[in-house]
């Protein structure tokens, strides 16, 4: 169970997603963005193995993801726009409630926040190339990085998250980079993605 938490919280980025009168500007036509049905990321993690993620539908940009666990195919829902990734993880899959991963003309400092209950979840740029800096197989290209702090006792689904912070890496041509998640017993957890057909389609 802990396994399947941290997957799905953490692979729900590639949908790899505020208001919905803001969502209802975007483009959310699949040819246009990321979430071309077919798309799929290489995804691996120490001690929890790799596989790809790939987008099964694209409804109006609502993106229902597929990825091998366990011996079963696992599904997580997000949202992907010509402007941004979202995600329904706090929602508990609440559609007319998508919560900002990044957003692609994202400056430092800015911040997304999500009330669970009487807690807060806040997502913050901390971080955006000006030069290719980062590694992504054979390039270097420039990232989003989005810090995310979630506070002790939050619960997804009935259950605690168990994780107390997660920095991810966007870009904007390729979507999700990685993401470091730290545990609330301070384990450390980096999932990468090695590879994505997005660019191709």
């Amino acid at each position: 169970m802990k396994n399947q938490k941290f997957i799905t919280l953490c692979l729900v980025a590639l949908g790899l997603f505020t208001s919905c009168n803001l969502l209802n500007t975007e483009v959310t036509d699949p040819e246009k963005t990321l979430g071309k049905p077919g798309n799929y990321w290489s995804v691996s993690a120490p001690g929890y193995g790799s596989g790809d993620v790939e987008i099964e539908s694209n409804s109006d940009g609502d993106v229902v993801l597929t990825f091998p666990f366990n011996g079963q195919n696992m599904e997580v829902e997000g949202r992907i726009t010509d402007k941004g990734i979202y995600d329904y993880v706090y929602s508990n899959g609440d559609k007319k409630k998508p919560f900002p991963l990044v957003k692609f003309d994202a400056k430092v400092g800015d911040k997304y926040t999500f009330k669970v209950g009487n807690q807060t979840v806040v997502r913050e740029v901390v971080h955006r190339s000006t030069e290719d800096d980062t590694f992504y197989g054979f390039m270097l290209i420039k990232t989003i990085d989005v810090e995310e702090t979630i506070p002790a006792g939050v619960q997804v689904n009935g259950e605690n998250v168990g994780v107390s912070k997660i920095l991810w890496r966007f870009n904007h041509k390729f979507g999700f980079i990685s993401a470091r998640v730290t545990e609330t017993n301070n384990q450390v957890t980096n999932v990468d993605s090695g590879y994505t057909n997005a660019t191709d389609n």
